[in-house]
């Protein structure tokens, strides 16, 4: 099977811009142990590097949305920050979908975010998973990492309801990952 590239679908300025001030993807309220430490990669990273990996979240939660609220659910996809100031989405071709199995689809993804690696501040490889321990809970996962070296994996469960497919999301948990773009 011949690898191709992904194709290129969108591009978006600020989408923090639409979020309140100090506001983040996904939060809601909850204990001062959970938020600390859910956010305690924010004091090994550079408050610039935060804010991009907010809005490459921001974006994440986005499209996530748009897709579960039309389609019911979404494929995996890339966001990657620009040293621009540009945030762009990637996905792989539906039909190079269909042929790949889930693990090589991440891996185009990857593979396409090690081609652009020069030009990109963070990215981010957002993939739909179910979370063994909440009998079957669906979720999103992200890789993301950032060129200061933060690397993370971060899961915000969601639920689709109703025929007009709402969707609601719960709180994020963000653990350190294995560095994919930036060794």
């Amino acid at each position: 099977m011949a690898k191709s590239t992904p194709a290129r679908t969108k591009k978006a300025r600020g989408a923090k811009k639409d979020r309140p001030a100090g506001a983040r993807p996904g939060r809601t309220t909850r204990s001062a142990s959970a938020t600390d430490a859910a956010n305690a990669w924010r004091q090994r990273v550079s408050k610039d590097a935060a804010e991009t990996i907010d809005t490459v979240m921001a974006h994440v939660q986005a499209v996530a949305e748009q897709q579960l609220g039309q389609h019911g659910a979404f494929p995996a996809f890339l966001v990657t920050a620009r040293k621009d100031g540009e945030y762009e989405l990637d996905a792989l071709p539906p039909e190079q979908v269909a042929e790949l199995s889930p693990e090589a689809a991440l891996q185009a993804l990857r593979d396409k975010a090690e081609q652009l690696r020069d030009e990109i501040l963070c990215a981010g490889v957002a993939f739909p998973v179910t979370l063994p321990d909440r009998s079957g809970q669906t979720a999103v996962a992200v890789e993301v990492q950032h060129r200061e070296g933060e690397s993370l994996r971060i899961i915000q469960p969601y639920r689709v309801k109703g025929a007009e497919r709402s969707v609601s999301f719960g709180d994020v948990a963000a653990e350190p990952a294995e560095p994919w773009l930036w060794l």
